[in-house]
């Protein structure tokens, strides 16, 4: 069954602020994450939470989605990353969780066709952009619950395999490296 995100989800803007260095919640930006929804960098931009702000906080199970520019990886967050805010290069989405699990969602807006439909609602300007009706318009496949859990184990499985894939690739490199050099230094000593 397909459904409107509109008709699952509630969708806002994240917020524009100037970022401090220290501050009580996180402002996540998305330099703070890689092509695939990952957290990648150090988070180094904070705000200090008023009343202004408080109500922008992220609640357990929203996603993340880059609205501008090339990139439009989602993440989910989740409470135990501790107090944090998006910037308004993000959508907020909050998922009706009696409906559809959060990471399934993250799930869906990563893979490699939904990315390029993404692409595709943005060109013709300089800095490609989604609209917030088009995000709502967006038919997403609703499979039961337990379909979507699964989904997501899968999901996790492959993100555990690549990362021992490349720890796998770094120790290759190592003691290839370290061939070469007592071929090298050993020979000529």
């Amino acid at each position: 069954m397909k459904v409107k995100l509109s008709d699952i989800a509630q969708l806002q803007f994240g917020v524009y602020a100037k970022p401090k260095e220290s501050g009580n919640a996180a402002y996540l930006q998305a330099k703070h994450f890689d092509d695939w929804g990952n957290q990648q960098q150090q988070i180094d931009t904070y705000l200090q939470i008023d009343q202004k702000n408080e109500t922008h906080l992220l609640q357990e199970g929203d996603i993340l989605l880059v609205g501008k520019g090339q990139r439009n990886f989602a993440w989910t967050y989740h409470k135990s990353f501790g107090p944090a805010i998006a910037s308004s290069i993000f959508f907020v989405i909050k998922p009706d969780t009696s409906r559809l699990i959060p990471e399934f969602l993250t799930t869906i807006f990563n893979m490699p066709q939904t990315q390029a439909y993404f692409q595709v609602l943005g060109a013709g300007s300089s800095i490609p952009s989604i609209r917030i009706s088009e995000l709502e318009d967006f038919a997403v496949a609703l499979p039961s619950l337990e379909v979507q859990k699964r989904t997501v184990e899968i999901k996790q499985l492959h993100y555990k395999d690549m990362e021992l894939s490349q720890k796998i690739l770094s120790e290759k490199q190592k003691v290839y490296q370290a061939a070469i050099n007592k071929l090298i230094f050993n020979k000529h000593e």
